[in-house]
């Protein structure tokens, strides 16, 4: 499973699987008809950037994270406009740069079951799209496509987020109501998050950064000192530990984490196996890197 947060004027994402598609940074070139692009793709599929999550050169910001037996994508239908649900991401940084704009596409949005091949079914998935001034999260179910704005600017998976704010509003007295020690030998410091969820649940993930998000203090440092380390720090209260998480015969385990710089266009992606991350330049990226 996945998270991503979006935090001052960066989005963060955690890519969460039991298995590497063999991830590759990749630059799509702007065109007189198209943005430009830099995000993740499958590296697996050579012929094709099937993004997992992305930016392009205004600024706008996709991610699509797993909603598992929620998603329902539908036959395209006439007289909506029907965006593919394999090309979804890339489609909206493609075509769009702005929050406002997508969200009246999407009212007459219709998200379809077309395949990119027969052997790459489609995967369940809900999306979450952020500019520098707003934050929206697409699902589409059994109850139709719904656009919600995203409240605390973050999304993880299950449930649909509706349900997933109840959770988190629900909580939220009880992580504020600090834990009282009354023998000196429990004295300790952090009493704020003793109530805290430390699970690597969906709804455990989402209510740990979005309540961690909502007490972080700015500081004064500047604004990449400030907030690209700050944005990963979030992701780190999200981070899935090799060994924990069992799927099957394997381990679920954040394969790579990405903060996207949306007022300097810079991307900087840090991978479990190598915890110092690496930057770069919107303009510098061309073609596709190994991650």
């Amino acid at each position: 499973m996945c998270t991503v947060t979006k935090y001052g004027l960066c989005m963060g994402r955690n890519y969460d699987y039991e298995k590497s598609y063999k991830e590759q940074l990749v630059k799509i070139p702007e065109t007189e008809d198209n943005w430009g692009i830099i995000g993740i793709c499958a590296g697996m599929v050579e012929d094709y950037p099937l993004l997992y999550d992305g930016m392009n050169s205004q600024g706008l910001c996709v991610a699509g994270l797993a909603f598992s037996g929620n998603a329902v994508y539908n036959k395209p239908l006439p007289d909506k406009n029907n965006v593919p649900a394999y090309d979804f991401t890339k489609y909206f940084l493609s075509n769009f740069r702005s929050v406002t704009a997508i969200k009246t596409f999407l009212r007459k949005g219709n998200i379809t079951n077309e395949q990119y091949s027969p052997e790459l079914p489609n995967s369940d998935l809900h999306w979450f799209i952020c500019d520098k001034r707003d934050e929206i999260i697409v699902e589409q179910t059994k109850e139709g496509l719904k656009v919600y704005d995203a409240e605390t600017k973050t999304m993880t998976n299950n449930p649909p987020y509706p349900l997933m704010m109840n959770a988190y509003e629900v909580s939220k007295p009880f992580i504020d109501r600090e834990g009282i020690k009354l023998d000196p030998r429990y004295e300790t410091r952090g009493l704020e998050t003793e109530n805290l969820d430390g699970s690597y649940t969906s709804d455990g993930r989402f209510i740990r950064v979005s309540y961690l998000k909502s007490k972080m203090a700015a500081g004064t440092m500047g604004y990449v000192f400030k907030t690209v380390p700050q944005t990963f720090h979030l992701l780190n209260a999200a981070e899935q530990v090799y060994g924990v998480t069992r799927v099957g015969d394997k381990w679920e385990y954040t394969i790579y984490s990405i903060v996207y710089d949306m007022r300097n266009l810079g991307v900087h992606i840090r991978k479990y196996t190598d915890p110092c991350p690496k930057s770069y330049d919107f303009d510098e990226v061309v073609g596709r890197i190994d991650i």
